[in-house]
């Protein structure tokens, strides 16, 4: 990493096309727009939402006194989520990215929605711990700030080292049959039932506003509005 802490940041730009012959441009997607140094940085996001959030996130690194590097325009905790090799180096590292200006429901929201699907992204690696364990392990240690982090208990730490060894390279969640484990783990409630729709939407957001899921599961975690149907479109950075 080549740090700076010269950050500059300014307003979204929206991209207008042109629809046909004596029609008006209309917006098809926006701009964030940054500088690191001197380097022009951006990132085109096909809504202004993800747009405004993606900015949000750049801005509160930069209060956090986050270094930003030179290179990607990335500051530290997004770099991090962005070389992350398996889903749940990603999926650690985005929490932490996320943490310090989330409120507590969306705090929350986050936590349950990557409980939900960290277990699944994993291969059949032996001495797998049951679910309940697996789930505590990520909500009270793994998806948790590491200065909040409380000692955790033998069969917790176990549950850490067999996830980190057994979880899928971020490249698998390209094969439709994990990105379909991983939505359709979204839609069910622990006893199994299906989740209400707004729940899905809720847990699904989340996965949609990860930035380095773009490209990769960007496509199954984007506007379907249930298991199984295609979105309609891949949010670039």
């Amino acid at each position: 990493m080549n740090p700076s802490y010269n950050v500059k940041f300014w307003e979204i730009r929206a991209n207008k096309a042109a629809q046909g012959p004596g029609k008006p441009k209309r917006v098809v997607s926006h701009t964030v727009r940054w500088t690191v140094g001197t380097r022009e940085k951006s990132s085109t996001f096909r809504t202004k939402g993800l747009a405004e959030s993606y900015l949000s996130d750049l801005r509160q690194a930069a209060k956090r006194g986050e270094a930003f590097d030179l290179e990607t325009g990335l500051p530290e905790s997004m770099l991090k989520a962005k070389n992350a090799r398996t889903w749940y180096a990603f999926a650690v590292a985005y929490v932490e990215t996320r943490w310090p200006h989330a409120a507590a429901k969306s705090r929350e929201g986050m936590t349950d929605a990557l409980s939900n699907v960290t277990p699944v992204l994993t291969t059949d690696r032996p001495g797998r711990p049951d679910d309940e364990t697996l789930r505590r392990a990520l909500r009270e240690f793994a998806f948790v700030p590491a200065d909040r982090r409380p000692a955790p208990a033998p069969e917790i730490a176990a549950a850490l080292r067999w996830l980190e060894a057994a979880s899928l390279p971020l490249t698998a969640l390209e094969d439709a049959k994990h990105t379909r484990a991983a939505l359709e783990a979204l839609a069910l409630l622990l006893d199994g039932k299906a989740a209400a729709a707004s729940t899905y939407r809720r847990k699904r957001a989340v996965f949609h506003h990860a930035p380095g899921l773009r490209g990769r599961a960007g496509r199954a975690f984007g506007k379907s509005a249930r298991p199984g149907e295609a979105p309609p479109y891949e949010v670039r950075g």
